[in-house]
């Protein structure tokens, strides 16, 4: 996978389990506001592919009863996983891995493989449910972008679909748009003179 995949995994995963073991709700966005801010976490990078299920799933077990070994079964697995998806998917190949991470949660989260005859549509709903949200804004990239959007859809459908309640979510605002030379500014939801 080369040097993409280096990452501040190790990192993430370490970042997860100690939130898990403060207690009490995780807020999936600040989880993955933490992960962004790691040192050297690049503005554009696939290891949005894994924040994004990373988030969610430590989000549901920290309110789901589901023990710390379990969630550190579940951030490996995803790790696995959001590392097939290839870098620049959104655009190459019209399938963000912010989506596709969120889909990794789901498929997690309700157990389902490739031969699985029940919740396999679900799983797929959910990528697809979170795909037309990032669909919402045109391009270029922006990883921070399409991971806020992923994680913004995911909440209400992991009530509804996965029957895990994740709370409310503050609406992001951008700290990182001077970074990003392909920045939408104002036509970004997260552009911070957005900001509700």
């Amino acid at each position: 996978m080369g040097d993409a995949f280096a990452g501040n995994y190790p990192e993430m995963i370490a970042l997860c389990l100690d939130a898990f073991d403060r207690g009490g709700p995780v807020a999936p966005l600040d989880m993955l506001e933490a992960m962004m801010s790691l040192p050297g976490v690049a503005m554009h990078t696939p290891e949005h592919h894994f924040m994004v299920p990373a988030a969610l799933l430590t989000a549901a077990h920290s309110v789901s009863g589901r023990d710390r070994a379990a969630l550190e079964r579940a951030l490996h697995t995803a790790l696995t996983r959001a590392k097939r998806v290839p870098g620049g998917s959104c655009g190459d190949c019209g399938c963000c891995g912010a989506a596709v991470g969120a889909g990794i949660f789901a498929a997690l989260w309700l157990k389902t493989n490739p031969k699985s005859t029940t919740r396999w549509a679900d799983a797929n709903r959910f990528t697809a449910w979170c795909l037309e949200s990032i669909a919402t804004v045109d391009g270029p990239r922006c990883c921070k972008r399409v991971s806020y959007l992923a994680i913004e859809a995911a909440v209400p459908l992991a009530k509804e679909v996965l029957g895990v309640d994740l709370g409310e979510q503050p609406k992001p605002a951008c700290t990182r748009f001077a970074q990003n030379a392909e920045c939408l500014h104002t036509a970004c939801p997260y552009f911070p003179s957005k900001k509700a």
